[in-house]
């Protein structure tokens, strides 16, 4: 049997279970709640990963349960939201009638939902068969009902955790944890457990029984990939050879990409996704960057590394598009803000299809290959350079640095009220290269540097701004006109609303620009401020 739900559940610290005992076995039937008494038993849980912490780095925690006369259960649970002892998170399960008692073994045996959903985080190379820790819990249990209605389940558990091996002692805690059955009862519940907290001097957890099991083994999820040294920019010297400073910033935003890359795969969380994006847009800026000082191999690496950010742009686009509809409307800026829906469930089929290209991409044997030669890359470093790259970081890097601000220089001094919004969009990119290229060397500048790097951050921000705004408008048309299924008309005269609102906006940013333009563009104020 399999499951995949949204539990909401309250954790509570309990100072003493017994004292939580004693109060629901004697609550009356008022307020039209009963609690029925459902006995003991005894629960052995072992928590899994991969020796990558894939699925950590993904936002999920593996757990195989078992209990005598009940099926093993393996359930895979996200992280979710917590917030004044309430959690709320993704759960699925599949129970397993004939486990082996090896817990490891039972991890195998899953063939269902819980399967799949590792599948798609570690690719097909990996398991999570790397044991953490157990615990051992004896859980006493309550139902919370109205009537013939159960509206909870409430437990009482008395845990010790164990580490892989069982040699370190156990630690020990009681929490109180009440899961409502249905999100049309977590009102009722919600007061029932005020109740219960006032009444037992229960404290909100803070962390999960995972975390305190980490924490008690001394456990720290770490992803350290060998790309060789040094790993990251802060580490270089102004007189070691811009080469060096070259692989450390390729290697810092590689292991960035590879930290977040089991969430990209998994595709849940839109920040992921942006995080995994700009990794591979620093990837490809420091191999252009660089190119004259890295083995003539590199260059190959990026335009691989822009079929993949396509393949996540494609993704990220529609979040963020998605998040503008949502946004618009919860503003109810217009009072037909709410015929977008349409539109915004024909967008999340278009992310749907776009996530799926996606893992296509990362599963595929070129993409295995590619990131197997990247790697390796990495790690010969500099020792296959050419002689170029033997060049002083404070000899070399300035250099690059002002071709970056000539280029941002000969577009941005053209651009006026009748430029195209493509225009503004390219002096983006080349804002962003510049920024790129200060922060590859920004430890070895000083404050005026990290002043100057703000404003740049600003006018990339605004020109991003000015960006997203016109893709939202042009979007929209592009919606109305050619979606299928064909939009309800109420719905494609609300995008033509949504695009007029996004075209006044671009306007309005626009007349932003001038000044934010002029704070960046002296090249003598930033070489003073590198040079100082």
């Amino acid at each position: 049997m399999a499951s995949d739900k949204q539990e909401i559940e309250w954790q509570f610290d309990a100072p003493d279970l017994s004292v939580v005992a004693t109060w629901l076995r004697r609550r009356s039937a008022e307020d039209g709640w009963q609690v029925h008494e459902e006995g003991t038993r005894e629960i052995t849980d072992s928590y899994f990963d991969t020796p990558e912490w894939h699925l950590f780095r993904a936002g999920y925690v593996l757990r195989v349960r078992s209990s005598p006369r009940c099926p093993t259960e393996v359930t895979l649970k996200s992280f979710g939201v917590r917030q004044a002892g309430l959690r709320s998170r993704r759960e699925i399960s599949e129970s397993l009638t004939d486990a082996a008692g090896d817990h490891a073994v039972s991890v195998r045996q899953v063939t269902g939902p819980v399967k799949q959903h590792i599948r798609t985080i570690v690719g097909q190379g990996q398991w999570p068969g790397q044991k953490l820790f157990s615990a051992h819990t004896r859980r006493v249990s309550f139902a919370l009902c109205a009537g013939q209605v159960r509206l909870a389940e409430i437990a009482l558990d008395a845990t010790s955790i164990h580490g892989a091996d069982r040699s370190e002692p156990a630690t020990a805690l009681a929490r109180v944890e009440v899961e409502a059955l249905s999100p049309q009862t977590t009102e009722d519940v919600a007061r029932f457990v005020a109740q219960m907290r006032a009444a037992c001097d229960l404290r909100p957890a803070t962390r999960s029984k995972f975390e305190l099991g980490l924490r008690a083994q001394g456990i720290k999820p770490s992803f350290a990939p060998n790309l060789g040294k040094p790993a990251k920019p802060a580490k270089v010297g102004e007189d070691e050879a811009i080469a060096t400073l070259a692989f450390a910033v390729l290697r810092e935003h590689f292991d960035r990409w590879l930290t977040v890359e089991p969430a990209v795969r998994l595709g849940e969380d839109a920040e992921a996704i942006h995080r995994g994006r700009v990794a591979i847009r620093r990837l490809r800026s420091a191999l252009s960057l660089f190119r004259a000082y890295l083995p003539a191999e590199a260059q190959q690496y990026r335009e691989e590394w822009a079929w993949v950010a396509d393949l996540l742009g494609a993704v990220r686009d529609l979040d963020v598009q998605r998040e503008q509809l949502l946004g618009w409307q919860a503003s109810r800026a217009l009072p037909w803000a709410d015929d977008l829906a349409a539109a915004v469930e024909w967008i999340v089929r278009q992310r749907a299809k776009a996530q799926a290209a996606l893992l296509r991409g990362l599963n595929s044997v070129r993409y295995q290959r590619f990131a197997l030669a990247f790697t390796h890359f990495l790690r010969a470093g500099e020792a296959k350079t050419n002689e170029d790259g033997s060049a002083p970081v404070r000899q070399a890097l300035p250099k690059l640095i002002r071709k970056r601000h000539a280029k941002l220089r000969r577009l941005g001094d053209t651009l006026g009220p009748r430029s195209s919004l493509e225009d503004y969009h390219a002096l983006r990119i080349r804002c962003k290269r510049l920024r790129y290229a200060l922060e590859a060397g920004e430890h070895l500048f000083g404050r005026k540097v990290r002043a100057y790097l703000s404003r740049c951050i600003a006018l990339q921000d605004l020109l991003g701004e000015i960006q997203d705004a016109h893709v939202a408008a042009r979007q929209a048309r592009d919606w109305a006109i050619s979606a299928r299924p064909s939009l309800p008309p109420a719905t494609v005269f609300a995008l033509g609303a949504f695009a007029h609102h996004y075209i006044q906006r671009v306007d309005a940013l626009l007349d932003r620009f001038p000044e934010r333009y002029r704070s960046i563009k002296a090249w003598k104020s930033l070489h003073s401020a590198m040079t100082e």
